[in-house]
């Protein structure tokens, strides 16, 4: 790839900015970075790429603290002067009325007006291609939800804009099945399905009373293990039901908004098409012309 293919495809990530602050041999120093991003939740850690070199670097080798401080939409400013000077040129935090720092028990400052303020140990250090790699553990963390991140995109600052919402199919199901999900959803943001669709010209398989009583009026379907192989579950399933059904190997997934007046919930649907190889008294057949649900699951 030509150099400069790859200089105008570089610009296109879409990244957050942070200032790191930090103290030690090159003095207090604050630094704008692109590349900040949190990488486990227990423990806490977030990493910070880094020019070798620089004084920043310095600084966190040799005492081993430094400060994360997320930028909010009003602080294109400080990022560009932060990332604008060195602090071999300059002392950053002394230009008068530009960076206002908050209380901090280390040494190193936290910059006010930012959405995020953590103080870090370092946990580890990594040279990664032309940068250096700094892990932190959080040790302390502050944060404020009224601020809005600045977003760093084709050498420009942006805001966050509206809210998109994926794409689901709504649809409206009567109390019993909205109630029926709702108690195998415990609480999750989408309630996560596998079932199988077993056709007869323009009918659906579905189960009957004596097979599983809240999975009345739908079709045979699972809630499956976090992790594992979802068509072996459902096979597993629908083998214990003594049904003989083949499963093709390729499912398709159905995202739907379910409404019952004004509760709504959103159910993700893996659906593993399959043709029934025996006859059983147990199951029945219904037209999905009598039923939404049914209709929004074959789209």
């Amino acid at each position: 790839m030509k150099s400069i293919d790859k200089q105008q495809a570089q610009r296109l990530f879409v990244t957050g900015l942070s200032l790191i602050t930090s103290y030690g041999p090159c003095g207090r120093n604050i630094m704008a970075a692109e590349w900040t991003m949190q990488i486990s939740y227990e423990p806490m850690l977030i990493a910070v790429f880094l020019h070798e070199g620089s004084s920043t670097l310095k600084n966190i080798k040799e005492t081993k603290y430094f400060g994360i401080n997320v930028a909010s939409e009003e602080q294109t400013e400080l990022i560009s002067v932060a990332g604008g000077y060195s602090r071999k040129e300059i002392d950053k935090l002394k230009i008068r009325n530009l960076f206002q720092t908050r209380p901090n028990k280390k040494q190193f400052p936290l910059i006010a007006g930012c959405i995020i303020n953590t103080e870090c140990k370092l946990f580890m250090i990594k040279k990664i291609g032309d940068h250096t790699m700094i892990v932190g553990k959080v040790t302390s963390i502050r944060y404020d939800k009224a601020k809005k991140p600045l977003i760093y995109h084709n050498n420009r600052y942006f805001r966050v804009g509206q809210m998109i919402e994926p794409v689901r199919d709504e649809v409206k199901i009567d109390e019993k099945m909205f109630d029926m999900f709702c108690a195998k959803n415990q609480n999750k943001f989408i309630l996560k399905c596998v079932g199988a669709i077993v056709r007869s010209k323009n009918k659906i398989l579905i189960l009957s009373n004596n097979i599983e009583q809240d999975a009345i009026k739908t079709i045979p379907y699972i809630i499956p293990t976090r992790d594992k192989d979802n068509k072996k579950e459902l096979e597993n399933y629908l083998e214990n039901l003594k049904l003989d059904i083949s499963l093709k190997d390729e499912p398709k997934i159905r995202r739907l908004f379910v409404k019952n007046e004004s509760r709504y919930q959103r159910i993700n649907f893996i659906l593993f098409e399959g043709s029934l190889r025996n006859k059983s008294k147990s199951i029945t057949w219904k037209s999905v012309k009598e039923d939404s649900f049914l209709r929004s699951l074959i789209k």
